[in-house]
């Protein structure tokens, strides 16, 4: 005859068997980091800045995102990317296998992007390819790699919308089923003529500054929509072209750009006060940061190196104003902001 106690000595003895296989089981995979960097590609700074966005990403997104960057050169960079996806279960945290796997093969100057197969609807093998030749190969070229990855992060985000959690009770077979593109990459090598425009020099005299600040706004949308680079724009103040000197600009980062200045234009507010201007837009838009300009002998100018030290972005490409103390403000007097400096309402 079984006894109550006996039955419930049984349960003790099967539950502690399955939490010790579980644990076994967690031990056996561990908790990999989201850099694995043996090649010491890259700075702690881009390190800490990737980990965090990964975590957003996440959150946010439902995306588990991981970046190896191999030591030696890979003989196959796809069973190399395949093996590692299968390996950390890349997804499995997401209950639905939405994992993102970054392979950077150095040696072999080739990257590697792989999805899971709850991606693949968004992230296809030709976004993934253009993204990875106009948003990461202008920053490797420069080695500057945290940078390319971090780049191409923002847009792989706007193509993969917030999904809400999903657990599946079957554990999947495959997370990854080779979904993703494979780019030849160098990295600090000169850059080849794919990425030089003969045309930015001869753009220099074609946009210019203009007599309004709007105007001059309409140029720069000009400027965005045929992927000019040059830093040395007359468009631009002279901080500004020291500042964009030693920024790499890429044709996604600009196609990103003009998606949401069109977007916003039509609801565009100018203010001027003396030499100094600003065109900004309702709180509302969100992703559509206000433009700084000064006014110089020819016209209106860019103020992009402004712009950049008060003007920041988190991870939704969302705006805030690192601090309030600077010569634009008079545009936002009637605006609102919360304690990490987004605006949340306006009295206009």
């Amino acid at each position: 005859m079984v006894t109550p106690v006996r039955l419930v000595l049984s349960f003790i003895i099967i539950s502690l068997s399955v939490s010790l296989l579980l644990s076994c089981r967690q031990v056996e995979r561990g908790t990999p980091a989201i850099v694995d960097d043996p090649a010491h590609l890259l700075d702690v700074q881009s390190k800490t800045r990737i980990d965090s966005f990964a975590q957003s990403l996440l959150k946010n997104n439902n995306i588990e995102l991981q970046v190896y960057i191999l030591k030696q050169k890979a003989d196959n960079i796809d069973d190399t990317a395949h093996f590692l996806f299968e390996r950390e279960m890349l997804g499995s945290q997401t209950g639905d296998e939405r994992g993102l796997l970054f392979v950077v093969d150095p040696k072999g100057k080739q990257v590697k992007i792989e999805v899971g197969y709850g991606l693949e609807p968004f992230l296809t093998d030709v976004i993934i390819a253009r993204f990875e030749r106009e948003q990461m190969a202008p920053f490797f070229l420069h080695n500057r790699v945290g940078d390319g990855i971090e780049a191409i992060l923002e847009l792989l985000v706007s193509q993969a919308p917030a999904a809400a959690m999903k657990r599946k009770s079957l554990v999947p077979l495959n997370y990854s089923g080779g979904g993703g593109a494979r780019s030849s990459i160098a990295i600090n090598e000169p850059l080849d003529a794919e990425f030089l425009d003969v045309n930015d020099v001869a753009a220099r005299f074609d946009f210019v500054p203009c007599s309004t600040p709007l105007k001059s706004l309409e140029m720069y949308r000009r400027v965005l929509m045929h992927h000019i680079k040059d830093p040395n724009l007359t468009l631009y103040t002279p901080s500004t072209r020291r500042f964009l000197s030693n920024w790499q600009v890429t044709i996604g980062q600009q196609n990103t750009e003009l998606r949401d200045l069109e977007k916003a234009l039509p609801q565009a507010l100018v203010f001027e006060h003396g030499a100094l201007a600003v065109v900004r837009f309702p709180v509302e838009c969100r992703q559509s940061a206000p433009y700084f300009f000064q006014k110089g002998k020819a016209g209106w100018q860019l103020d992009f190196a402004t712009m950049s030290r008060v003007i920041g972005f988190n991870h939704q490409n969302q705006w805030f104003f690192r601090n309030v103390s600077h010569s634009f403000y008079f545009a936002f007097d009637g605006w609102l902001f919360d304690d990490n400096g987004f605006p949340i309402r306006s009295n206009f």
